[in-house]
């Protein structure tokens, strides 16, 4: 009987070999390693094992997930954590050998990029998941283009069966490859677009008459402003909303009323305004606002989630756990805060 080898160890640029050491340099978090050496855990099932807070244990695992050392897949009501086999297998040697500083610092940031989105996007060669941000996309989008030849026309079902051993959207993969001006048709076939040029290597097309009339100027300005306005949409809709812990702090007494939201920007400013008009849902926070006054409140934004553009993240998850941290690092519920219930998010 054959016996597998091991699959490749991962490519790991300056900046992740740090964070796994980082990651590891911690008691609390090398007993949380430990456990799930054995089998996957739940925080719940960690915390009871390890005699520790779940919010405590559930900051070690965030911490571990950062530095890329477990995944975490969920069930009907918990996430379950799990042991990233990979990078485990990596020796001290392989972690503490400086990789090659070729190509300078703005070379070496780019392969980082990428191997970033190798390493998130791909399972064993294969896409798992396409990113949302365009950079990030496009670094997908070389994987594919890489396995066809330059200067060869592709029919339609070639082109498709090339997609298909990477990922089963093809009409996606395919689409993208043309829109992003990577490949070329001419009806059912398609062809590399050369590097640099803007055109197939073997497709050519007749030159466009050269033309200075008002509505072919009119045309292309429309063209142009269509452009902006597209890549201006699409700026927008990559900007990620910022979800995060915050609270409405009385100076004077030291009570807090602790919130969450999966956008910041509203609700802060929600509180402020219902204060200030005297209608504020929370009895006790506006008499004390009244009693103080304005001038004895902040308000403020206590941590932010960390956003990660790679399968099997989740916002909601995220602030689900830093809402438990800042519970118990608070311990906002009345009469010591403002809040009636552990349940925070707006």
């Amino acid at each position: 009987m054959a016996i597998e080898a091991d699959p490749p160890a991962p490519e790991l640029g300056l900046d992740a070999r740090i964070g796994v050491l980082k990651a590891l340099a911690d008691a609390s978090r090398l007993q949380v390693v430990n456990a799930l050496l054995e089998r996957p855990h739940c925080a719940e099932e960690l915390a009871e094992r390890l005699g520790r807070a779940p919010s405590t244990v559930s900051f070690h695992l965030r911490k571990l997930d950062e530095a890329g050392l477990v995944t975490k897949r969920k069930t009907q009501y918990y996430l379950v954590y799990a042991l990233r086999d990979e990078v485990l297998r990596l020796s001290l040697r392989e972690l503490v050998t400086v990789p090659s500083a070729g190509g300078g610092p703005a070379r070496r940031r780019v392969e980082r990029a990428r191997s970033q989105v190798m390493r998130s996007f791909f399972r064993g060669g294969v896409l798992v998941q396409m990113p949302k941000q365009w950079r990030k996309r496009r670094i997908v989008l070389e994987q594919f283009l890489a396995r066809f030849e330059a200067g060869r026309r592709y029919r339609e079902q070639e082109v498709n069966a090339i997609i298909q051993a990477l990922y089963p959207d093809h009409c996606t993969i395919r689409r993208m490859l043309v829109d992003e001006g990577y490949m070329a048709r001419d009806g059912q076939f398609y062809e590399v677009i050369e590097a640099g040029t803007g055109v197939a290597v073997a497709m050519t097309e007749a030159p466009e008459a050269a033309t200075t009339t008002p509505e072919a100027t009119k045309r292309r300005a429309g063209e142009s402003t269509m452009e902006t306005r597209k890549e201006l949409k699409r700026q927008y809709l990559e900007t990620p909303k910022q979800a995060g812990i915050f609270q409405v702090k009385n100076t004077v007494n030291g009570k807090v009323l602790l919130g969450s939201s999966t956008n910041l920007h509203g609700p802060l400013n929600k509180h402020r305004f219902m204060l200030s008009i005297g209608g504020h849902s929370n009895e006790e926070l506006q008499k004390d606002w009244k009693q103080h006054g304005a001038d004895a409140f902040t308000f403020e934004v206590l941590e932010v989630v960390r956003q990660k553009d790679e399968p099997g993240f989740s916002l909601a998850d995220e602030l689900t756990l830093l809402e438990q941290i800042w519970l118990e690092k608070l311990s906002p519920l009345a009469p010591r805060g403002y809040n009636t219930t552990t349940r925070i998010r707006e």
